[in-house]
């Protein structure tokens, strides 16, 4: 009976120190998987925006190369287009006029495609803050009579509206530029001795996400001429 006494006097159970070491000792194991939790989820979202953003990288480079030889502004069945032999494009109009035509691909040379422009910046002013500004339900429901405005239609439509790639800030920017490259000066704004073309096109595709923080490049050949002696 003695016995039993002392072991019953021996478990007190745990003072107010021990309690606040043990209270702190678990608040840290959930604050550690909290963290863990927070970064795997952050770990996810970064990673699928790099891959829609390799998708939509990918789909302006194709969109290039396959209408690369279709005219700016022009539609395709249009009557009094003519084609000079040193490769320049004029539009014939009904009183007597003629005006110069440029393809898709000079037009983009002379004039890069820069996500955001005439807005307040690349988010169209989210400042740091994504927000969805999804402007119109489809894409393609303003259509244009050549091909080129309307894949310009929509490039804007996808990246000017913060609708696919989310937007966090002044320096996620997405543009795209095309440089020709030629040996000769006077035909090319970009000199190579080694191109001997009448002009290489190379495009330049460039989309930073998470604020600058990730980049998104892609340099592929557009198009060339042959240089006829």
């Amino acid at each position: 009976m003695i016995c039993m006494k002392k072991n019953v006097k021996n478990i007190l159970g745990l003072s107010i120190l021990e309690a606040l070491v043990s209270t702190a000792i678990v608040g840290i194991g959930f604050i550690a998987i909290l963290q863990m939790v927070n970064y795997s989820v952050q770990s996810i979202d970064t990673s699928g925006e790099r891959t829609k953003a390799n998708y939509l990288v990918s789909m302006m480079a194709e969109d290039i190369i396959g209408h690369r030889n279709t005219l700016y502004g022009v539609s395709a069945e249009a009557e009094g287009v003519k084609f000079g032999s040193d490769g320049t494009i004029e539009l014939q109009k009904e009183d007597g006029s003629t005006s110069q035509i440029n393809k898709f691909i000079d037009h983009l040379q002379e004039a890069p495609f820069v996500a955001g422009e005439g807005l307040a910046g690349p988010c169209a002013g989210t400042g740091t803050t994504a927000v969805n500004v999804t402007g119109g339900e489809n894409i393609y429901q303003d259509q244009q009579v050549d091909a080129p405005r309307n894949k310009e239609a929509k490039w804007r439509a996808i990246f000017d509206n913060n609708r696919y790639l989310k937007c966090k800030g002044e320096k996620d920017i997405k543009k795209l530029k095309v440089y020709k490259i030629c040996r000769w000066g006077a035909v090319c704004p970009y000199v190579n001795d080694d191109v001997y073309d009448d002009g290489l096109y190379i495009g330049r595709i460039q989309v930073n996400l998470n604020n600058g923080k990730k980049r998104k490049f892609l340099y592929f050949i557009a198009d060339y001429k042959i240089r006829k002696e």
